[in-house]
């Protein structure tokens, strides 16, 4: 008997996101379809827990897969053969659909397009990505019964410039065109589902809908492939869940036309408990240092090793090796777009090639610098989101208006939320620290240069800084989670090899305390902290803002917001951490 956890299991540890079906079936069983798709193996377990034999869905936009699925025109795997070979269709990763009688084929490539209809040499069916859902290998077809299978197990090609020639266009009005009769794989359930929502704009009931589909549903003139009853009773019952449109206003000739307004239930503008109840778990690409569906920061004074670090963390993602020989790399994206435009190509080509990511350019390794040609905006990034990991070097570079402007700081902010819900897995973002921050003592507020907006939208903060700048091609990098909001982590130190990899000093957990009492000591060799904290005791009246600002009149450097509300949290014993309203 198939153990589809097993199925599911299989498909995730090839990074590709899964989430279960009806048994038998391809309709999702879960709240929000292939939304809800994901690589996080105790949700698979709980899911196929309740449904044992659900079919296993692999949500292709966020698994970085565009799956050719070719439904007619092949007659035998050698014809499939033949007709891949004489379009000059790679060898990828290929399975057998359950289709019968006909030889259904999809073939899985590493890349992204819009989903549609295609038609290559006599061969139809569809382009799944985006917004794409395909049955894994081993799962059953819900009208042949039959189980799909691996065909090919060849490493994932990327994706031909062909398939996107071959796509069916739409019509001059944008609208989709349907060719009659419509067969199962090519737009049968989007065919019924387009008409039943036009039904149900003009007004029909689900009774009038539903008996509609069974008319289109008989004939063969429309219907090449009858659906079952059940699939009509689910399109029918789908489209009457939704307010048929109001019509539109009489407009007076002369007079403004009226605004149309939808009335919700304010309950609708916040999460369901159930949302709140099955909310995926903090999850991470690299464990304890890069952040799931989040705005990671990098901070450092310049030529203090950012970019180094950041290509370290781009090599481990794209190679699955531990970061820094620590970190494990959880969750390998689709993707890593890598933006430096304030470095010319030759240069960071050269880094490239001693850290050893020259293989994986233009595959799964996209960089964009000085050199290259236009201009591209973060708001131009579209089709190559989804499954990837976009890293920015530097922030000023994508900033539009000043980065101590919080107004700006904050359409900065929306622009970057932007490119997570376009479906990018997280985004790594370097910044320089201000010229006159102290060497000795990081806190959020003196490693991030600009306004303190930037620091609030970040999930996680990495600070780093050279421990000796005198001899910076000797000298260790030290290293400190600056905002820990949804994870602990400790302080480490790492040195670099001529190749441009960063190797972790010892243990972090074991020499958290040791690495913080010597830069505290560092920080305080010239007594200022000891005058910072008598200032501190003879003035308990002074709010956050004004002691760190009489601190800085004073010549005491460095002893910001942060700093004075870690101490007097040590000055009362209380062991709170005091906040100020900005």
């Amino acid at each position: 008997m198939t153990n589809f956890l097993d199925i599911a299991l299989e498909h995730v540890a090839r990074g590709w996101h899964v989430h279960p079906l009806k048994p038998s079936g391809k309709i999702p069983i879960t709240d929000h379809g292939k939304n809800d798709a994901t690589l996080d193996i105790d949700a698979l377990r709980a899911w196929w827990t309740r449904t044992p034999n659900a079919n296993v869905g692999v949500s292709c936009g966020p698994s970085g897969l565009c799956v050719l699925d070719a439904d007619h025109g092949l007659k035998d795997e050698a014809d499939f053969k033949a007709w891949r070979d004489r379009n000059g269709l790679p060898v990828t990763y290929t399975v057998r659909s359950g289709r019968r009688p006909e030889f259904g084929v999809q073939s899985y490539y590493a890349g992204s397009l819009k989903d549609g209809k295609f038609e290559l040499d006599g061969v139809t069916g569809e382009i799944k990505s985006l917004g794409g859902l395909v049955l894994a290998a081993g799962c059953i077809h819900p009208d042949s019964k039959e189980r799909y299978y691996v065909l090919e197990n060849a490493p994932l090609a990327p994706v031909p410039s062909i398939i996107e020639q071959s796509r069916k266009h739409t019509n001059a009005e944008g609208k989709r065109e349907w060719n009659l009769p419509v067969h199962d794989g090519e737009g049968r359930d989007a065919f019924l589902i387009s008409q039943a929502g036009k039904l149900r704009n003009a007004g029909a009931s689900e009774v009038i809908i539903r008996a509609q589909l069974e008319e289109w549903n008989a004939d063969p003139s429309i219907m090449a492939d009858p659906k079952p009853d059940a699939d009509l009773d689910r399109i029918a019952r789908s489209a009457a869940r939704y307010d048929v449109p109001a019509p539109e206003p009489v407009v007076t000739i002369g007079s403004k036309k009226e605004e149309k307004k939808i009335v919700l239930d304010w309950r609708e503008r916040y999460h369901t408990k159930d949302e709140m109840e099955n909310a995926p778990p903090i999850s991470f690409l690299i464990d304890g240092f890069l952040q799931c569906e989040g705005i990671t920061g990098l901070a450092a004074p310049v030529r203090e090793r950012k970019s180094l670090i950041a290509l370290n963390v781009a090599h481990a993602l794209l190679t699955g090796e531990k970061l820094f020989d620590h970190f494990a790399v959880v969750k390998r994206p689709a993707r890593v777009l890598y933006l430096c435009p304030e470095v010319s190509l030759g240069p960071f080509t050269d880094r490239l090639r001693k850290i050893g990511l020259m293989s994986y350019v233009s595959e799964t390794l996209f960089c964009r610098t000085l050199s290259a040609q236009g201009h591209v905006d973060l708001e131009d990034l579209k089709e190559e989101l989804p499954g990837s990991v976009v890293i920015l070097d530097t922030a000023i570079r994508f900033i539009e208006g000043k980065e101590s402007d919080s107004a700006d700081i904050r359409v900065f902010a929306d622009t970057n939320f932007a490119l997570l819900k376009g479906g990018a897995d997280s985004v790594l973002l370097l910044h320089h620290s201000p010229k006159d921050s102290v060497g000795d003592v990081m806190t959020l507020e003196n490693a991030l240069r600009g306004s303190g907006d930037l620091g609030a939208f970040l999930c996680c903060c990495w600070g780093t800084k050279l421990q000796d700048p005198a001899t910076p091609y000797q000298s260790a990098s030290y290293l400190e989670n600056l905002k820990q909001r949804d994870f602990e982590s400790q302080p480490f130190e790492v040195t670099c090899g001529p190749d441009c990899r960063l190797h972790i000093i010892g243990n972090p957990t074991t020499q958290s305390v040791e690495l913080k009492t010597r830069r505290g000591k560092r920080a305080n060799k010239d007594g200022k902290d000891d005058v910072a904290m008598a200032f501190l005791k003879a003035h308990p009246e002074l709010s956050i803002r004004e002691a760190a600002r009489q601190l800085k009149e004073m010549g005491i450097k460095g002893r910001g917001k942060d700093w004075v509300s870690v101490k007097l949290r040590e000055l009362s014993g209380t062991g709170v951490r005091i906040y100020e309203t900005p």
